[in-house]
């Protein structure tokens, strides 16, 4: 019996912690070592059966032994932000153990930890996908696209690793996918096959690109002028990107490093 009390609260306390580290944005450090204290804490709890009040500051004092052995922090308010992080990690897996155990009346301790577990995985994909979002939205604005007397609005990405240059005109290259160009230009796939849509381009040329598969070209051309936060890029060079980025960086241009 102690044996299965101290096995479930070592894995709870470690997903419990592991969760915290991943709303803190943090890695922490002896994770095993936090959950396996707790858990002895905790069979020493169940041994011992104090009262209400007795097992409130128990947990209390396991929180913070957890908290301080797996986190670092110097001031009293990033504690607070952690406590709050383990408390709400807590109140989350309590949550699913008290809905499963009411909803469905599975009391097994197994199947509990399971879901637990599945629950962890649940989050941590959430988390991450979130903050990969968070962090490409970050770079992310609308620019202004102008040739001629078309002009458009697209979303941007500013991307730190486009070093892309034309060696003919050595200005950086912007990449564009199909729908702003077909815009810009009104040039649809069949035409693009052809060479008579370099006619209506200003300075269209191929170039040689390097990518993980080898080596391709792309078509690269200028346009009167990028409008972006507020600054005015005169005869700037775009490529012709027919992969599909906008679903991976939710923007129908990618910026070159020049940019930022």
């Amino acid at each position: 019996m102690v044996e299965f009390v101290l096995i479930e609260n070592f894995f709870i306390n470690l997903i419990v912690l592991k969760t915290s580290a991943l709303l803190l944005k943090e890695k922490g450090k002896f994770y095993l070592l936090s959950a396996f204290l707790c858990g002895c804490i905790a069979v020493a709890i169940d041994t011992l059966k104090p009262s209400n009040i007795g097992q409130f500051i128990s947990n209390v004092g396991m929180a913070v032994i957890a908290i301080c052995i797996t986190f670092k922090f110097k001031k009293f308010k990033k504690f607070c932000v952690i406590c709050g992080c383990y408390l709400l990690s807590n109140l989350l897996y309590g949550g699913v153990c008290f809905f499963i155990n009411g909803f469905f009346g599975i009391k097994n301790t197994l199947v509990l930890l399971l879901f637990i577990i599945l629950i962890y995985f649940v989050v941590k994909f959430v988390i991450k996908r979130f903050s990969k979002k968070r962090a490409i939205d970050n770079f992310c604005f609308d620019i202004e696209i102008t040739s001629g007397t078309k002009s458009g609005k697209w979303r941007a990405f500013l991307d730190s690793g486009n070093f892309l240059n034309d060696p003919v005109t050595d200005s950086p290259v912007n990449l564009v996918n199909f729908k702003v160009f077909s815009k810009l230009f009104g040039i649809d796939e069949k035409q693009l096959l052809s060479n008579e849509h370099l006619q209506k381009l200003k300075c269209a040329h191929y170039i040689n690109l390097n990518t993980l598969s080898g080596k391709d070209k792309i078509l690269v051309f200028q346009v009167d002028k990028i409008v972006a936060k507020g600054q005015t890029f005169e005869n700037a060079t775009l490529g012709l990107c027919l992969k599909q980025f906008n679903y991976v960086f939710n923007a129908d241009v990618i910026l070159n490093n020049s940019f930022a």
